[in-house]
Formats: C-alpha cells, structure tokens, sequence
C-alpha cells in the first residue's frame, strides 16, 4: 500500500480532539493543510493539566485510539459495540480550516466600476468548483480532503479545564469565558463539531460542598448539556477508576460522534440528488471542461462510504465504495471517457484502486472472508479487461508491477486485520494444537456455504498473497529484461521524439519509466526488482514458517536465489542456498523433484563464489546425478576440484548422509544373531558405487566402522597388483581379536562405476552385551582435500543378505532374522554341571522337602565356586530355604574349591508350605576358574516346586446316646467336686470320609480329631480314634474315620449353645520314606444346642430272636420346662411291633425317658433279596413324636449302633441275619 498517498488507505476513524491535557506529535499525521485567512482558531487562556491524574487520564484514553489497533472490530478492549476513535491531543489552542473557499477576485469594467459575479455560491476549498483547489475543474478527489476528515475536522472536542474548590472566582469565571469561546468558535467556523467539557478537581463535592456551587454557575453560564455536555472529576486513587470513568464518558458521547458522521453524510446525499453544482467560473477560465454527472456521483458515493467508515458501519461503506466503482467503470465513467494518456485517467484509475481497497477492507471487517477474494479476484480481472481495451495491455512490466502490488496489497490487508486463525504463535517453536488452531486458510462464511467455491476464492494467510506478488514481479523482471537498450537511455540524452515514444509504448502507471526500470548498465548498479523480490520472499517465508509450512517457506526462499543467480548475485544466492542444501534431506520424498536442481545451482554459485568447502561438498553429491558437468567429464575428482578452484591450502570438509547423498553406499551385516565371549563372528562390508565418473575410478581412502563397544576397524585403501577386471569380488581380511579396541587392515578400496566390492572378516567380544553398528565413514583423501562422509545406523543400506564367493561369482543367502546390525555377546558358556536328586513331581502342604544338590566341575582345571539359593518369581508364599551346611549364610554357601570331574553334594531343606502354590528357586553358583580369578563365570538352576493339599474330607456330624444317668433335678448332690463341670453330658458322632488327593501312595499312621477351641463354659472331651494299622491310601481311595465326643456345660443353669471347632490331624509318610508328615484338615464350626429336647433311638444288642429286634426310645428333656410328647408308632407290612401305637409322655425338667417297642419281621424270606449277609437286614419304624404344646415335630436320631438316618426315608434298624 505504500505505493499510494497514505490518506487514501489510511483506516478512517472518528476524529477526537483532546484539548487541555497536553500535546503530543503524532507521526501517522500528514502535513497540515496551509493556514487560510477564513479559517478559525480557538484559542483558550487556561492552563494545561499537566499533573499526575491528568497524565493518567490521557494514557487512559489514548488507549482507546485505534490509529495503530487491528482492522477488526475486536482490536479496543471494552464492549463490543464501542467506537474505535483518533485520539489527538493538542493545544489550547488549534486551528479549523476553512469552510468554503474565498470569493474569486473581480476584474474592474471599463467604467471603473465591478461587475457583480454571476454565480456567488461559494464552495469547499477541495471542491471541483473552485479554482483554487488542486483538482479544478474535473477531478474527482483529492488527498487532501481525506487528510482533512482525518487529521483536521475533528467530530467531538473534549475540553479539559481545572476547578478549584475555594472561593477563587476568577478562576471559575475564566472556565466559563473559555468555554463560552470554544463554543463560538467551533459555531463560527461552519463545522459541526461537538463539544465536551471535562472538569478536574482535586477535591470531591463531599470535601468542598461550594464545588456544586461552582459547577451550576459555570453550566448555567454556558448553557451546557448536563448530560453530553458537561463532567465533572472527582479525585481518584487507582487507575482503575479513570479507567471506568473514560469508558463512562465515551460511552456518553459516542452517539455525538455518530451523529455528527450522519449529518455529514446526509448533506452529501443532498448534494449528490442535486446532480452537481453550478460552476462559479466562466467556460473561458475552465477552458472549457468541467466534472461529468458520473463523476460528482463517484465523489459523493465515496463520501458517504468514508463517513459510513468512521461510524464503523462497514456494510454500508462496503456498498457506497462498490457503488462508486461501478461509476468510474460505467459507460459515462472516467476510464470509459477519458483518454488513457491523460493525468485524469491515471487519477481515476488510482483512486479506483483505492476504493476496491477499501472495499476489500470492509468485508475482512465483517469477517466476508471468501466475499473479500471474490471482489479482489474480480477486481483483478475487470482491471485487466480495462487495461487490455484501453491501456497499454498486459504485456508490460507496468501490468506485471501492478498485479504484484495488488496481490501484496491483500496480503497486507490480511495482517492488518489480525484475524484470530491466521495469527502466528509467540513461542519459538509452536505446538501441534497451535499450528492446528493457526489455520493456513479460511472456509466459507454461511452465506457462501451452500455455492461451490473455488479453493483459490478462499481466503489464505498473508504468504500466499506475498507469493503471488513475488511471482508478479518475476515476471515484471522478465518484461523489464526486454526494454531496449535506446529505451534505458536517459531522456537527456534522448531526442524529444524518442522520448514521446516511449510514454505510448510502455505503461507507467505507478511504474517507474524505462530508464528506471531497467538502468543501463545495471552490473554493480542498484537492482530495485530484486530488492522487491527479497522484501516479498522474506515476508512469504516468515508467515509460511509461523504455520510449520516450511517447505513452502524454503521453496520460496529457493525460488529467490534462482532469481539472484540469474542476476549474477551469486554470493547472495548462496547465503540462501547454503541454509536450504542443509535443512533439505536427499532422502526425503517430497525434496525429490528440487534436490538436485538445488544442489546444481548451490555447486554453480559456490564456483562463482569461490567458497571451496561448499564446492567441494555438492561434487561429492553431484557425482550421484546423471547429467551433470562432473558426470560428463573424464577427469577424476581430485583433478576437477583442483582444476577449478585452485588453492593454496588443502580443503577439509565432513558430510552426513543423514542429509546429503553419497555416491558410495555402505551395506554391513552379522553373519551370525548371537556369539559368545571369547568366539569370533563374522562380519561383511559392502561398499557400492553409484558414481557417474567416466573412466576414472573413485579411490576411497579409508572405510572407519564404529561399533557400540566403542570399538572401531579401519579398512585402508592399499592398491591391488591385479586389473581392475581379474580381482575378485569378495575379499577375506584378517582377523580381528576381541582385545584390540582399533584395528585396521588394508585392502583395495577403489571403485569403478556401478561396482559393488565385499569384504569379511571376523571379530571377536571380551564382554557380554549387545553390540550394534554404530556408524561408518568414508575417508577421500589426497594432496587437494580430505572429505569424510559419515554413515548413522539409520542411513546404513540394511540387507538380509550376506555374499559367499567361490570360484565363479558370488552367491547371496539369506540370513534367518531382520537386524543384521546387532549382534548378541552373551557370556562365556559355562562347563559347570548341576543337579537336583531327591526331587519329587508333587509335595503336599505341610511337607518339610529335604533335596541333594549336585555340583559337578566339567571346566578343564579346578574352580572355587559359591552356591546362593533364593526364590523366584511373584508368590504370596514364601519359602524358607537353607542350606544344610554349618558355613551357610542367608541362603549363600561357599562351596570351595572343586577339581576337574569332581563332584560336590549339598543338602537343602525346605520348611512346610502351609498353603497350596506353584514355587520356584534357582541356585546360582557363581565361580571362576583357578587360572583365570578375575574372569567371573556363573551358572543357575531352577527348580519348581508343585504344592498341593494331599486329603480332602466330607463330614457327617450326629448325636449319640450317653450312657451316664441324668442328674435328678429334685434330688441334686450338693456334694459335687470343686471345678467339675455339672452340666448334663451330651455325646457326638463326627464321621469323615477320607479322600487322598496326591499322585503317589500315601500311609496313614494315624486320624484323630483334635479339639480347637470350644465356647465359654464348656468342655468338651475326645475318645481317642480306633484306627488300629497303617493304612495305605492311594489317589481318589476314600477311609473312614470315626470319631466320638463328649460335650458338658460347667452349670446347669446355662442354657446358651455351645460351638465347638474340631481338626482332623492326620499323621502319614510316603511310600518309600519313613519321615512323618503331620497335616490338619479342619472340620467346620459345629453349632451344638443345650437345652432343646431331642429322641434318640437305640437297639438292645443281646436279643436271642433272629427275626426280631428291642427298640429303645429315649426322650431327653435337659431344659428347665415340664414338656409333655405325643408318640405315635406307624403300622408297617415289614413288620409287627409289641407296644404303645399312641402314647402320651410328661417329662420332667432334666430327664430322660425311654420307651421300649420290640419288632417282629413279618416274612423274611420275602426280603432275601435286600439282606446284606454281612450287615443283615433294615427296616424302616416310624414313630412320630410331637409336642404337644407347641405342635412341633421332633426328629428321631440315631443313638448307637445298629442304627442309621436317611435323608430320605428317615430312621433303619438292623436286623440281624
């Protein structure tokens, strides 16, 4: 936007003048307009406000200044309908240019006397109408009158005037007569200007009642409005507080400014309905010419948008700006009716471009992004069809200057907006989530969302716009290329003639004219285009690197250094290119179409600039490319470089191939995935030419291949005897031992084109590790330079393919795994032989585990070794290892020395796992040979450890019959044992099927139930088990155990339940051991009741009858109660019964009855078929027994032998056979 007066791009904003706080220069003003005799000035007599609050007060409101903001309506802080404003703090006193024009002089007539004007209306000094003005007689606008709006008609002036709180009157009454002389003034000079009084005081009315006093006079004595007109300002402490007291006050008076805008614009829209003035000069003074209607139609549309500006309602100045473009392009407009060689059509068309400006400006205000390009793209096209029809068309470099500035101006336009999503980070390096939120380019805006629009109608980032003036002007560079050499003559020393040619040959429209353009002659002269090309390529490159686009940033960067190159700058075009030829990787896909013409014009201008190192370094890579001037020549490299930069010195220079290519690739692979220490492992390099030399072989001076041990082997070149054709393709190097941390060997390292050279050897490890292929290196050295070009892992050719030679050719095989760069040291394997003896496949809980350990030396002397036993593995079960040895410490034993083929056995023991659990331990036996102490060697066994349960139970619990006679409960002995449990005695049956779970055979010694803990005042006694012999028990074998215990409460008085917990302890050994193993099975909690009535049923065992049995039925009543029982024996057809079919029984509180009924089998031989001969023959009596009280059914239980419950069918008797 430079190229244009700064009035006319210059943002419009409501012009404020700030008078009595001081004044300050403002570099954005133009120079002001020449003082004019009609013009006013307002001078004022007070003193200016030059305290601390004042100063605080204008900081405050400059703050609200948006000369320097955004071109957004989101650039001031506050609400977001507030105004932006121009603060402009002046004197006390300044002056208002002049309304209207002075009257034209009259010539005298003849008789002395003047003839009176034909026309007296008098018009702006600025205006087409008057003579004076610099665009009389058909202009259309002039600078001027902008810079009037912007700098010297100011919509509101703010007065700032001191109050004082005493009775000095003077004072006061020198406010009002200021006041009252800026209200004269400002009505005086024509200009609607407001006015606005501020007053300071240094008190508040609440200290210096007589202040409102003060303040009324001075409002009634200048007739102010109260409310727009006149403030007062009390004392404040904090900025804070003037802060919202400027917002205050501009919010009051924004809605003067806005009408004192809309007054402006309504005059102009009167003045346009007129159609123009009549003119006050005759037709002889103007010659003539005056401004068409299309013309005062463009003045005052252009008005009204600039005014619509500054009320900051930008739809509306978009529309008055469009409307005027349409005027000048029109049939009756300017460039349709002027000449194209006229200064009037130069000024149409300027201020055409302005406007278009301006109309581009409103719609990014009102967030039109893609309307904004849009109207720039058919701006861009109307211009060209204007140009082409009536200009010099667009083959000129005039054109070409013009479509660059166009394209710049929008990318200006973009960063003077500041629009949130193209703004760039302020950290140095921005994140992902910035650069995702920092967008390259805009989408639609709804009104435009449903259109298909092109993706160069949406707006982009200011670098794009930069770009597209760049290309502009390289193509103006072109055009200004092929100017004549008469026409880049000074037109001093060109004829007249020539130089009237030349205006209508080329287009200068804010062009420079052809001798400027191309100076002659321009070597070592001043290159304006390149300047431009540098300014818009440094501005492109900056917005293109803040959104993480830097390819696009270095491709433009690029783009200007083949522009330097051409203007023969080649010491500037490698300070660019250098930077490029680094940061751009040979290996990276998307630098495959410009690496190599980057790496050309860098080799070209490191030649041109003699800088040997840069030269020197792009050969190298060149020699990769076909078509280059190294590839063609026959020369070696050694004699091209010193045949084109000849130097004293010798040149050093190092290269990566992380970003710059080599013409010898380097390929390394492990023969071998692991080795040990001590062991040699093959290892080949593969070294191919990609070179384009002719004849001359490149000779590589050294081969270095680093390894991660920190190890290096040097392969140095060492010229074979044998033609280039008879040597063989793989060749066998020595040996290199696992001691030597350098190593080198020598070997024929040169290379004809496309050869491929193999070279193995083999290399030994002193330590266990993984060892890789750190780099490799390639050494050119001669007497005119030494050139070192590394190899990382990454950059290495990897190849699953190692080569083997034999007399023919080389046959390839592949190698079984994928990282051919590593190879795994492992230690040195170890000849110490272990073993565990004694070890079973499964233990069981609560076994103590003995085990033999077994060392056996296999190394070729003696060792001294040392044991360490420990678990392993995660477990909640810890094991307690320990050594059976008296030198044992915390699990490590030293074991001593040990000679060849001797063995030494140590015993382990293990104490009892409690709980069941997969387990594991190692013994580590770490030990070093007799020759050799300081070579540690180890060695570790593992051992797991199977735990299981080795029985499981099932239980069944039930009562028995206590053969002790109850204590009478009338008759107790008061003659009882100190400590003896009185309670009534109770006996219980536990039963348990034994059930073994382990794989091998286990013997039972013995299975006794043991008591655990019982309930608070009971005691309880166990009968020792009747298991007589040792029994054998295999896995899933199921033995009985049985079981009887005797319960009784310490006092008949306590009638709680009693719990008793029991365990089943079973003592067993193995098959084949003899250490006895004692496991516990616990029985479940038992709930056994005290004082509830039971039946229990019992067979008297001496009955002589075979075929009929005694039945005793006792019935226990051990509470405190008189219970009284229905009996009722149910008939059977298995058998007859003697006895009560019913009976009714009392019984007493603590007493038993029993009630005896004999049975006879009716038919035996009927049931033959259900008799056990063994167990001989059951039958099922039913007798029901029922309280009568609380009609409750009592269960009969088995009270001995001869007497079973089924769940089912309830109580058998057995009968003998």
């Amino acid at each position: 936007m430079e190229a244009y007066p700064a009035p006319y791009v210059q943002h419009e904003l409501p012009l404020v003048y700030l008078s009595g706080l001081g004044e300050q220069e403002d570099s954005l003003d133009t120079a002001p307009l020449p003082r004019q005799e009609s013009g006013s000035r307002v001078t004022t007599n007070a003193e200016t406000c030059t305290d601390e609050r004042a100063q605080q007060l204008l900081k405050e409101l400059m703050k609200h200044d948006g000369s320097s903001r955004a071109w957004n309506s989101e650039a001031l802080p506050g609400p977001t309908a507030s105004l932006h404003y121009r603060m402009k703090p002046i004197s006390r006193s300044f002056n208002l240019p002049p309304r209207k024009a002075a009257p034209l002089p009259q010539a005298p007539s003849e008789e002395g006397k003047t003839t009176p004007p034909r026309h007296t209306e008098l018009h702006s000094t600025l205006s087409p109408l008057s003579p004076g003005s610099p665009i009389y007689p058909e202009g259309v606008m002039t600078p001027l009158w902008f810079t009037k709006h912007q700098h010297s008609v100011p919509s509101l002036v703010i007065a700032f005037f001191k109050v004082h709180g005493n009775d000095n009157a003077a004072r006061n009454e020198q406010v009002q007569t200021d006041i009252n002389a800026i209200r004269g003034t400002l009505g005086r000079s024509g200009y609607k200007t407001r006015l606005s009084v501020v007053l300071l005081s240094d008190k508040s009315i609440l200290d210096a009642p007589e202040l409102e006093e003060h303040i009324s006079a001075i409002r009634r004595a200048t007739t102010m409005d109260p409310k727009t007109g006149l403030f007062f300002m009390p004392p404040m402490s904090s900025p804070a507080e003037i802060a919202t007291f400027v917002r205050s006050l501009l919010s009051t008076l924004q809605p003067l400014v806005v009408e004192h805008y809309r007054d402006l614009t309504k005059h102009a829209r009167r003045k346009k309905a007129r159609g123009g003035s009549a003119s006050l000069a005759s037709s002889v003074e103007r010659g003539g010419r005056s401004l068409s209607a299309s013309g005062w139609n463009v003045r005052y549309e252009i008005k009204q948008g600039v005014f619509a500006e500054s009320r900051q309602e930008m739809d509306v100045a978009e529309r008055h700006f469009s409307a005027a473009i349409e005027e000048l392009c029109s049939s009756e407009g300017l460039l349709e009716t002027k000449p194209s060689w006229s200064s009037i059509w130069n000024d149409a068309r300027l201020l055409c471009d302005v406007v278009a400006l301006r109309v581009v400006r409103c719609q990014l205000w009102v967030g039109q992004t893609t309307g904004a390009v849009i109207s720039w793209l058919n701006y861009k096209a109307r211009t060209k069809d204007l140009v082409d029809r009536r200009g010099m068309g667009c083959s000129t470099y005039g054109w070409f200057a013009w479509e660059a500035r166009w394209a710049e101006i929008m990318g200006q336009l973009i960063r003077r907006a500041s629009l949130p999503a193209f703004q760039p980070s302020d950290e140095a390096v921005p994140t992902s989530a910035e650069f995702s939120a920092m967008r390259t380019h805009l989408p639609p805006e709804k009104a435009l969302a449903t259109e298909r629009i092109a993706p160069f109608e949406q707006l982009h980032h200011p670098g794009y716009w930069f770009v597209l003036a760049f290309e502009a002007t390289v193509a103006r560079r072109a055009k200004a290329l092929d100017i004549s050499e008469e026409d880049r003559i000074s037109p001093d020393q060109t004829p007249a003639s020539a130089v009237a040619q030349r205006s209508r040959n080329y287009d200068t429209y804010l062009a420079p004219l052809p001798h400027e353009e191309f100076v002659l002659p321009l070597e070592g002269g001043h290159d304006h285009h390149l300047n431009i090309l540098e300014k818009l390529a440094g501005e492109a490159n900056k917005e293109f690197d803040a959104r993480g686009q830097h390819r696009s940033a270095k491709r433009i960067m690029f783009e200007l250094a083949q522009e330097l190159i051409k203007a023969t700058r080649h010491s500037k075009a490698l300070d660019l290119l250098v930077p490029l030829w680094e940061y751009a990787s040979s290996g990276d896909s998307l630098w495959n179409n410009v690496y190599h013409p980057l790496l050309q014009a860098t080799h070209e201008c490191a030649l041109h600039a003699s800088n040997a190192g840069v030269f020197l370094s792009t050969a190298w890579e060149l020699l990769s490319f076909e078509g280059s001037q190294l590839s063609r020549s026959k020369k070696s490299l050694t004699d091209y470089i010193r045949d084109q930069i000849p130097t004293q010195g010798k040149l050093t220079t190092k290269t990566n191939a992380s970003r710059h290519l080599s013409p010898v690739q380097i390929s390394l692979a492990f023969v071998e995935k692991e080795t040990h220490v001590g062991e040699l492992v093959g290892c080949q390099v593969s070294l191919c030419s990609q070179s384009t030399l002719g004849a001359a072989p490149l000779i590589v001076s050294r081969v270095d291949v680093a390894f991660t041990d920190g190890r290096t082997v040097s392969i140095s070149h060492e010229k074979d005897a044998s033609s280039a054709s008879a040597r063989p393709m793989i060749t066998n190097l020595p040996s290199i031992a696992g001691s030597e941390t350098s190593a080198s060997v020598k070997a024929d390292l040169s290379l004809l084109r496309s050869e491929t050279r193999l070279f193995n050897f083999f290399l030994g490890f002193r330590e266990a590790n993984v060892v890789r292929i750190r780099d490799a290196t390639i050494t050119l050295d001669t007497d005119a330079f030494n050139l070192q070009h590394t190899f990382d892992e990454d950059n290495l050719l990897r190849s699953r393919a190692v080569h083997v030679g034999n007399e023919e050719k080389a046959e390839q095989y592949m190698l079984p795994w994928s990282d051919t760069f590593s190879v795994t040291v492992l230690p040195k394997p170890p000849k110490l032989q272990m073993a565990m003896h004694g070890l079973h496949r499964q233990y069981y809980v609560d076994e103590r585990i003995a085990l033999e350990f077994e060392l056996k030396n296999g190394e070729e002397e003696s060792i001294n070794a040392t044991a360490i036993v420990r678990q392993t593995g995660k477990s909640d079960s810890p094991l307690s290892i320990q050594w059976n040895e008296q030198n044992a410490l915390s699990g490590e034993v030293a074991v001593g020395k040990v000679e060849r083929d001797a063995s030494r056995n140590i015993s382990i023991n293990i104490d009892a796992i409690l709980h069941p659990a997969m387990l594991s331990f190692e013994v580590e036996v770490r030990y070093y040979l007799t020759s050799e102490p300081d070579t540690p060697l180890m060695k570790v066994l593992v051992t797991e450890l199977n735990i299981s349960r080795p029985f499981e139970a099932k239980y069944n619990f039930g009562p028995l019959l206590h053969s002790d006679p109850w204590p009478s409960y009338f008759n107790l002995s008061a003659q009882e044992e100190e400590g003896r449990a009185e309670g009534l005695p109770h006996r219980w049956r536990l039963g348990a099927d034994l059930k073994s779970n382990a794989e091998d055979e286990l013997s039972i010694r013995s299975a006794d139930v043991t008591v655990d803990q019982v309930s608070d005042s009971t005691v309880c006694d166990v009968a020792k088990s009747d298991l007589a012999k040792m029994h054998a028990l295999r896995r899933n074998e199921t033995m009985p155990v049985e079981s009887e215990f005797v319960t009784r409460k310490a006092s008949l008085d306590d009638r709680r339940p009693m719990e008793v917990e029991l365990s089943l302890v079973i003592k067993w050994t193995r098959k084949e051991g003899t250490a006895e193993t004692t496991t516990r099975l616990p029985v479940p909690r038992l709930q056994l009741p005290s004082s509830e009535p039971r039946v229990l049923c019992t067979v008297e065992d001496d009955a002589s009858e075979e075929d009929e049995v005694m039945l005793h039925y006792h019935l226990e009543n051990p509470s405190s109660h008189f219970l009284t029982f229905a009996l009722t024996m149910e008939a059977s057809d298995a058998f007859a019964f003697s006895g009560a079919k019913y009976r009714a029984l009392s019984i007493a509180p603590l007493s038993r009855l029993r009630v005896d009924y004999r049975l006879v089998v009716h038919d035996r031989d009927e049931d033959r078929s259900h008799e056990d001969q063994n167990s001989g023959l059951w039958v099922w009596p039913v007798l029901q027994v029922v309280d009568s009280y609380y009609q409750k059914t009592l269960k009969v239980h088995s009270g001995g032998s001869r007497v079973r419950v089924d769940e089912k069918r309830g109580l058998a008797v057995q009968i003998k056979a």
